[in-house]
């Protein structure tokens, strides 16, 4: 991969004949773990990009770099001026030394975890400064590994009895396990190429093997040894997305996607910039992906309560027929009783257990149960509206869902976008910059799978008002008391909220106020677009325009 041994050996090897005679002109860095070394050789100048991210090192030579002019900072200042003697790499470290004239040296250290630097030392490899901790590092000498640069990989083949007997030594671990022990700088993709060429399983143990099969690993080796020493610099892809950098032709890999080049440094850029270009497609994939899942999430549950709610149609007959009871069997009933079971005359003088409001008279809890099966038929028709419009955009975000989920480009996320234009919008998923997760409201479901907002605080009011709700949303307070802003959502649903959905939200304003333990509240509403906040007021203090006025008695819904 990028920053594997023969990657950079061979990278070193490239910028050693771009940088001869070559002068360091300044060094700097514009981007978090990004370091820019700008070289003037051969007459033009070049930029040397290094980056320590631990999720991505990488190091490669291109044009020059226009250097911006904030947020960009000078490093190694020492060097200004130096001339670059060589670059030199080694097939058991991950560095490349930049030998200076002068006798100093740059080590990039591109190890692929947070250890990763860049060091900066003196003729005795004294450190004198780092790109990271340089504290931490200044005046200690830094240990290279391996003194011996620019190692010839085939002194490292060695006869078949030495290969078979470091095979052999722990015969425990599979031919996968094992052959990446002792040849460590191979890494997995070129370990499981060496026994793929050799017809070898990965998951066989050492000590299955026959002394044939040690003998086409070894052989196999050897041609991929060769092969190393002649890179053939190529990137495979996944539907478009570079997933592999080789230096040579990778036979286990024959049927992806692959792209050859004549330099490794040119297979890097181009690896490294086809990879940014990929992680911004994904990154913007998926983030509508989860956007639209939330809001298909949201949907079904929508959809669920509704089916239950219209499945419920024998609520409103059940009330109904309560309150019949009741004032058929007015002269057996007192004011106080909270339960009792009385014989039901529509049912052969059956006993029926009726809950009762203790409070109220007879009579009273017989009209109660009547306004109960009043608003239960009123819920029921809501809800069959509400419910085969939901059912479409249940449907219309599956087919979202599924057809994003096949774009794999730029472009095909992006014909996406254009042609769904007006679905996406219209959800808000692609202009919304609100956060995926719930909002910090209490929130409840009314008539109609409405969702009703209240705030919880005086700033918590005024962040609901005048940030999350929209212009056609209704907007709810109740008249005279201080209380909640209770928000209504509508947004830009065809479907408005019927009469019971706006009760509901306007029991709902009223029972997070101070009236809440009164039986008739007056709540004014109207359309948030004509709420206004005065100038020079407290969080929370808001003016109505436009208001209608309805009297509800304070609670819950009965789902919530």
């Amino acid at each position: 991969m990028l920053n594997h041994f023969t990657t950079l050996q061979n990278l070193a090897e490239e910028f050693s004949k771009e940088f001869k005679s070559g002068t360091i002109l300044e060094i700097f860095s514009q981007q978090k773990n990004e370091l820019i070394i700008s070289v003037s050789t051969h007459g033009t100048i070049k930029a040397l990009v290094v980056s320590i991210n631990p999720q991505m090192n990488f190091v490669f030579l291109r044009e020059q770099i226009a250097r911006a002019k904030r947020n960009s900072v000078s490093l190694f200042k020492e060097v200004t001026s130096a001339h670059i003697q060589r670059c030199t790499g080694h097939i058991y470290e991950r560095t490349i030394k930049i030998s200076l004239s002068d006798g100093r040296s740059l080590y990039l250290n591109l190890y692929g975890t947070a250890s990763s630097n860049i060091f900066l030392t003196d003729e005795n490899d004294i450190i004198i400064n780092s790109f990271k901790n340089s504290k931490d590092f200044a005046g200690k000498k830094y240990n290279e590994i391996t003194t011996n640069l620019d190692e010839d990989i085939m002194n490292l083949i060695p006869d078949f009895k030495s290969f078979e007997k470091q095979i052999l030594s722990d015969e425990n671990k599979t031919t996968f396990k094992s052959l990446k022990s002792v040849y460590p700088f191979l890494g997995s993709t070129l370990t499981r190429e060496a026994l793929h060429r050799s017809k070898v399983e990965d998951k066989v143990h050492v000590s299955e093997l026959t002394t044939e099969d040690y003998k086409h690993i070894f052989q196999k080796l050897k041609e991929i040894f060769i092969e190393l020493s002649k890179p053939e610099p190529t990137i495979y892809y996944t539907a478009d997305v570079p997933r592999v950098l080789s230096m040579i032709q990778l036979q286990h890999l024959s049927g992806a996607t692959a792209e050859s080049y004549k330099s490794v440094n040119e297979a890097v850029k181009n690896f490294v910039i086809k990879s940014f270009k990929a992680h911004n497609i994904d990154s913007d994939k998926k983030d509508l992906l989860l956007k639209i899942r939330n809001e298909l999430d949201k949907a079904r549950r929508t959809e669920k309560a509704l089916q239950y709610e219209v499945l419920e149609s024998d609520r409103a007959k059940n009330y109904e027929h309560v309150a019949k009871v009741i004032l058929a069997n007015l002269q057996h009933l007192t004011k106080g009783t909270k339960e009792i079971d009385i014989e039901d005359v529509f049912n052969n003088n059956k006993l029926m257990r009726i809950t009762l409001d203790p409070k109220l008279n007879p009579a009273q809890n017989a009209e109660k149960y009547f306004d109960k099966a009043r608003k239960s038929k009123i819920a029921h028709v809501e809800s069959i509206k509400r419910l085969a419009g939901v059912k479409k955009q249940t449907a219309l975000l599956e087919k979202l869902l599924l057809h994003l989920d096949n774009c794999h480009t730029k472009e095909q996320v992006n014909e996406f976008k254009e042609e769904y234009e007006t679905d996406l919008k219209a959800m808000h998923l692609i202009t919304s910059k609100e956060r995926a997760d719930l909002p910090p409201f209490r929130i409840f479901k009314v008539a109609g799978g409405f969702e009703v907002w209240v705030g919880k605080s005086s700033a918590n009011n005024e962040l609901l008002t005048m940030k999350y709700a929209k212009p056609n949303d209704l907007w709810f307070h109740t008249r005279g008391s201080s209380g909640s802003h209770t928000v209504l959502r509508v947004g830009n649903s065809k479907t408005q909220p019927g009469k019971e959905a706006v009760r509901q939200a306007a029991s709902i304003a009223a029972y997070y106020s101070k009236m809440r333990n009164a039986s008739n509240v007056p709540v004014g509403y109207c359309e948030k677009k004509y709420v206004r906040k005065p100038k020079n007021t407290p969080a929370g203090i808001v003016t109505m325009e436009r208001e209608k006025v309805i009297f509800v008695e304070p609670g819950l819904p009965d789902e919530n």
